[in-house]
């Protein structure tokens, strides 16, 4: 487990480029996977757009019912504020992301510290914030909760968006932050894979169910039988 954790690790850090393989490479591989948009027209592209749409609604049906909304909720009016006001939090994110890649590439082998500076003040700033909603609008530890999901299936929809305006993302200078996000969430993908596998091979009794398992009589004869019909199917 430990092994193929740090292949996985060296794969999806290594960066891509003319003549890296998908299975060396996440950003290959990623690249490799949205090779159908840029073939496409209009149409698809719009289709693509259209059907992520769907996130939107989810995200709003989560939103309005947060504790926050219900408490300064008087009408309609008052659900569509708190939910442009998700979408602020969104934007935010965004742009740390900006702010971040940007860091990086500027500052991190040269001005290390000044990197670090930059990443605590906008870790401080983020706290503040959420201590200020806690305050001022009756945040909830389940608010919290209940805004990972919504915002999960909304930058989703934001990544496939971005795939398909591909062109325009570039323009505007916005596509390595999409990667950056794209790679988050295939890096928490990964660590869902392999926590449950991880957790299982920590509790001795796994093991020992798959010794018994393989030096099982029944399976060891069910094994035999099969490697007997195999060499008699090819010696006919």
């Amino acid at each position: 487990i430990v092994e193929d954790w740090e292949d996985w690790s060296k794969w999806i850090s290594c960066r891509g480029g003319i003549g890296v393989p998908s299975v060396k490479s996440w950003e290959s591989w990623w690249e490799e996977e949205q090779e159908h948009l840029r073939h496409t027209g209009f149409m698809g592209c719009l289709v693509e757009i259209i059907l992520s749409i769907r996130f939107f609604i989810y995200q709003y049906g989560i939103v309005y019912h947060l504790n926050m909304t219900t408490s300064i909720r008087q009408g309609i009016r008052q659900s569509i504020v708190v939910y442009c006001l998700s979408w602020l939090v969104i934007v935010a994110v965004l742009i740390i992301l900006k702010i971040v890649s940007m860091g990086r590439m500027k500052f991190s082998a040269d001005f290390q510290l000044m990197f670090r500076l930059v990443k605590l003040v906008m870790f401080v700033g983020s706290i503040v914030t959420i201590a200020m909603l806690f305050y001022f609008l009756d945040l909830t530890i389940g608010d919290i909760f209940q805004s990972i999901l919504a915002f999960v299936p909304t930058g989703w929809a934001l990544l496939q968006i971005s795939q398909a305006c591909r062109t325009v993302v570039k323009g505007i200078g916005m596509w390595g932050s999409v990667k950056a996000l794209a790679r988050g969430y295939e890096y928490m993908m990964g660590v869902l894979l392999f926590a449950p596998i991880t957790i299982l091979a920590w509790f001795p009794f796994v093991s020992e169910f798959q010794t018994r398992l393989l030096f099982n009589q029944a399976f060891s004869r069910g094994l035999q039988i099969q490697r007997i019909l195999a060499g008699s199917k090819m010696q006919a």
